[in-house]
């Protein structure tokens, strides 16, 4: 198993540093490669959405975010700068199903999706924040996940034909069905967790992030407290070295900052 964390897409939010603790935010998606196949994590800002970033980004987010709307960031590029196959992506784990994580969802049209039960609703109900135009293309749902034995407490599930080393877990609070992407990587003997949207800047496991980010986490929430208890989860979890956290916005992977910080 390998593992690439790649930017699918640059949010340069207005004020910046000054304002957010960092120059801008990324939108961070993992790709894993199985023997015979890959696997993406969220995909980010995709071709489609660059091309017609109104319909499927709608403008107030463009206006409050700023995306750089690069062909070079989108997933599918960045698959192919690693001389990998596009149509070698068998399977997306969505972390949730806001638009800068799945608008790369329609430049891998054979892939099957997977997402917790909550999210998967969240979807076909029409939630406020599913931009109807990036499901348009249609999407394969795989099987619902099965749940599994829980993970430091936290629920979790295994995945239809994907290796149990790759689960769910629930970290709730953020949006309905909001889950973390765990996998075991035996090789460098560690556990990684894609934290998704559970923290947007590193700050926040220390509670000293500029207002402005508590704020926007606050403005984007599904359930206060639930996201309060999900971040108070991953400030422990900075703590082990065993999990390597990282999540979907912050420039800086947290594994970085957790040697940076001695956690």
């Amino acid at each position: 198993m390998r593992i690439h964390e790649l930017n699918g897409g640059t949010l340069n939010v207005p004020g910046g540093q000054a304002v957010f603790g960092v120059p801008h935010f990324v939108c961070r998606c993992l790709l894993i490669e199985l023997e015979g196949r890959l696997v993406a994590v969220d995909t980010g800002i995709g071709r489609a959405d660059i091309e017609s970033p109104g319909l499927r980004l709608g403008e107030g987010w463009i206006a409050q975010v700023s995306p750089a709307l690069d062909p070079d960031e989108t997933l599918i590029a960045r698959v192919i700068s690693l001389g990998l196959d596009p149509d070698d992506v068998s399977d997306v784990i969505l972390t949730h199903h806001h638009r800068d994580h799945v608008g790369g969802l329609a430049d891998f049209p054979a892939a099957r999706v997977h997402a917790t039960g909550a999210c998967r609703s969240a979807v076909e109900d029409g939630d406020g924040r599913v931009m109807p135009a990036q499901w348009a293309h249609g999407v394969t749902w795989a099987p619902p996940p099965t749940p599994a034995p829980p993970w430091r407490g936290q629920a979790c599930w295994t995945l239809d034909d994907l290796p149990a080393s790759i689960r769910l877990v629930e970290l709730s609070g953020h949006s309905p069905g909001h889950a973390g992407v765990l996998i075991e990587n035996a090789a460098q003997g560690q556990e990684l967790l894609h934290v998704g949207d559970a923290i947007y800047q590193h700050a926040q496991l220390a509670c000293t992030a500029p207002p402005a980010v508590e704020a926007f986490a606050a403005s984007t929430q599904h359930d206060q407290t639930a996201r309060l208890h999900t971040q108070r989860l991953l400030a422990e979890l900075a703590d082990d070295r065993s999990v390597r956290l990282v999540n979907s916005h912050d420039p800086l992977p947290l594994s970085a900052l957790q040697e940076a910080h001695g956690w």
